[in-house]
């Protein structure tokens, strides 16, 4: 294989001409995840992908090749659907919320897998939240299978997972790079198509991309602007949440007003513990939700099929996440549930 004509073909090529060359494309991702690239050539083409988005054809011929490689896992026992979320963010502006996104809904009985780095420089990354929760990381497939299967939720290290793409995740980092290599991984179902992908990207172009690979390839994902680009939104304002089901689009909510901004007493970023206790307070009720969260919570009940619809799912989103402590009403606001058209 020529390197150098896909490094050439990154640099200097039209979008059409990437997709003219998908299938040579995956080539590419295939080698680089398997570790067939040498040193120089794999940074050079690490280099020319932080220097531009990618076409959607060579997203879609990368999230090809990773998939081929994800390890696979058994759906556990569950009347419910089991949901996948990616964590890989490096940087904080705002509390990682997402644990008690996923203890919520492993009260409820819904299985939740969740994948990402179990370090970095991002000092309350979800592994950090998640071990001083009691959830520890699992170290074998097997052990992610009966976490699933007795507690109904597992975190799995991404080299556990799919040691090419965390290779790649690794060294773009250690490159000082921030290219969108790591989003295929909010794309992976170990499951096979029967897991619901809960993807959040915080740029817009990267997010267009995903969401045209996931009806590309009849994907089903909710998909929203993450905060912090990870799988949770930002808790001061909702964005819009769409989900895709085999590959067809349909809004959830419509995103909020960027002049409006619920206030609540949250966590600072990179307090490990004053996090992790927030949200063991806010699991038990004892302190109310941020608003959009409730929001992510309620599309994420409706999408595993805990409820038969986005009115019944908001209603036991609004008792689950403590709303009503505060005596609020939060979901008096525009929904708009299966109606396939684009958000401007």
């Amino acid at each position: 294989m020529s390197f150098s004509r896909y490094i050439k073909l990154l640099v200097d090529a039209s979008d059409e001409a990437e997709a003219a060359d998908s299938a040579g494309i995956e080539d590419l991702v295939s080698a680089m995840l398997d570790g067939g690239v040498p040193d120089v050539e794999l940074g050079a083409v690490l280099v020319a992908l932080h220097a531009r988005s990618p076409s959607v054809a060579y997203a879609t011929a990368a999230h090809r090749a990773v998939a081929a490689r994800v390890q696979q896992l058994r759906v556990p026992a569950s009347p419910f659907r089991p949901l996948v979320f990616a964590s890989y963010n490096s940087r904080r502006r705002t509390a990682n919320l997402l644990p008690w996104l996923v203890l919520v809904l492993r009260r409820l009985g819904v299985p939740v897998l969740v994948h990402g780095n179990l370090g970095g420089v991002c000092s309350d990354s979800s592994a950090y939240l998640f071990r001083e929760l009691g959830v520890m990381p699992s170290a074998k497939l097997t052990t992610v299978q009966t976490a699933l299967e007795k507690d109904g939720l597992a975190f799995v290290p991404a080299g556990l997972l799919c040691p090419g793409l965390a290779n790649l995740i690794a060294l773009q980092a250690r490159l000082g790079l921030r290219n969108w290599v790591y989003k295929l991984a909010a794309l992976v179902d170990p499951f096979r198509g029967n897991g619901m992908r809960v993807i959040g990207i915080a740029q817009r172009r990267l997010r267009d991309i995903v969401e045209a690979v996931c009806c590309e390839e009849r994907l089903d994902a909710i998909v929203f602007e993450g905060a912090d680009d990870d799988a949770f939104v930002d808790p001061s304002r909702r964005p819009g949440i769409v989900a895709y089901a085999e590959g067809s689009r349909s809004v959830l909510f419509e995103p909020e007003s960027s002049t409006l901004g619920w206030r609540f007493d949250l966590p600072k970023p990179g307090d490990v513990a004053a996090t992790a206790q927030w949200i063991s307070r806010a699991v038990a009720g004892d302190v109310p939700m941020p608003h959009p969260l409730v929001n992510q919570l309620a599309c994420c009940l409706f999408a595993s099929g805990y409820a038969a619809d986005m009115n019944q799912a908001k209603a036991i989103a609004a008792m689950e996440s403590g709303v009503l402590l505060a005596g609020k009403r939060p979901y008096e606001i525009n929904v708009v549930h299966a109606r396939p058209d684009a958000i401007d």
